[in-house]
Order: C-alpha cells, then sequence, then structure tokens
C-alpha cells in the first residue's frame, strides 16, 4: 500500500483505511501536490436526476456538528459528478468514458481508466438507450484531528435501469475514499462492487 506525499495526511488516510476495514484499497496516490492533479469539473451536481442521501457514520475524532453539515454538503456533490459522468448522466448510445472520473486524482484517474467495465458504463455503453437513476446514498465516515475532518471515506449505492437494446437493473456499491486537495476533496482510492448488466 504506497502512502499520499504528505506524511501526516497518508498517515490519517491510511488509519482510516485501517480502522473502517477498507482494505481493498485500488490506488492510494492522493494528497499531494495539487498541481499535479486534475482541475475539479465545473458542472453543476444540482442536475443529478434525483436525490441523494446523505448520512453521517462513524466519525474518530471530534468533529463539530457545523462542520459535519458543511463537509456532507462538500462531499456530496464529488460523489455525484462520478456518478454523473460514469453511469447515470450524458446521453447514449456511447463509448467514450475517458473523462468519467471527475474529482479523482491523478492517479486514482488512471487506475480507473484500467478499470473501466467496472468504474463506468463503458462496456454497456453502445447497447443502452439512456438510463435512469433509482437509488442514491452515501454514508461518510470521517477522521477528524484538531476538529477538522483529515480524511473521508464515503460508502454509497447507486440504483438505475438501462433502456434500450440492454434493459436491466444495474448496482453499484462500494467505498471511495477522499482526502483534501486544493481546490477540494479528491477521490483518490477506491473499492467498487457492481451488479446487473454485463457486456
Amino acid at each position: 500500500m504506497k502512502l499520499a506525499s504528505r506524511p501526516a495526511l497518508a498517515a490519517a488516510s491510511l488509519l482510516l483505511c485501517l480502522s473502517l476495514g477498507a482494505t481493498a484499497c485500488s490506488d492510494e496516490s492522493g494528497g499531494g501536490d495539487s498541481g499535479s492533479q486534475p482541475p475539479l469539473p465545473s458542472g453543476d451536481p444540482a442536475t443529478f436526476q434525483i436525490e441523494t442521501t446523505t448520512t453521517l457514520g462513524q466519525v474518530v475524532g471530534r468533529l463539530p456538528k457545523h462542520d459535519r453539515k458543511r463537509l456532507s454538503e462538500s462531499i456530496t456533490p464529488v460523489v455525484q459528478r462520478w456518478f454523473n459522468a460514469a453511469y447515470v448522466g450524458g446521453d447514449y448510445p456511447r463509448n467514450d468514458f475517458r473523462d468519467a472520473f471527475p474529482g479523482f486524482t491523478a492517479g486514482a484517474r488512471t487506475q480507473a481508466l484500467h478499470d473501466l467495465a467496472l468504474m463506468s458504463n463503458d462496456s454497456i455503453g453502445m447497447r443502452i438507450s439512456g438510463v435512469t437513476p433509482k437509488a442514491s446514498e452515501i454514508a461518510l465516515d470521517v477522521l477528524a484531528v484538531h476538529k477538522k475532518a483529515v480524511a473521508v471515506t464515503a460508502r454509497f449505492r447507486l440504483a438505475f435501469k438501462t433502456q434500450g437494446d440492454l434493459q436491466r437493473r444495474v448496482g453499484v456499491r462500494g467505498r471511495l475514499l477522499l482526502t483534501r486537495a486544493k481546490p477540494g476533496w479528491r477521490i483518490f482510492a477506491y473499492h467498487v462492487a457492481r451488479t446487473g448488466a454485463q457486456a
């Protein structure tokens, strides 16, 4: 398991990963110089088609109530942008999902591009004409140091139905590990499972 370039932040992220049982992290290249990371997308997460239910799970350390609300409001759009870009947004049919990972660090994006069939609709994009989201849920497990969130694990569940030649109900669930980076939170590792439509 490779550590991020900032030792303290990497240690905090590793502690969160271990304490919450996130042992199947796919990539751990976050937390470094923001200059090496792709810019955050400018798309409005309010265009997400259904409401995302975000709850707070385990909090290690002290985090004030108003900061918990602010954290939820910061993390939810990051996850929704990925949901939109990878699964439920955009036009179908299509076969280009190279831009499906907004909010990922450069290392996590590189890994996700190797996992396109899992991390996006790449394997079925040409066989469907549309997607209807059915459920979007996020639970945040937080590591706080000095009353400040330094690392977050977002446990998520996304369900959607596909239209077209391939009509299936698809489920995607797992964990996203996020770290603070300018200008906002970034996904630097993931553990994702998918059920339903296959290529």
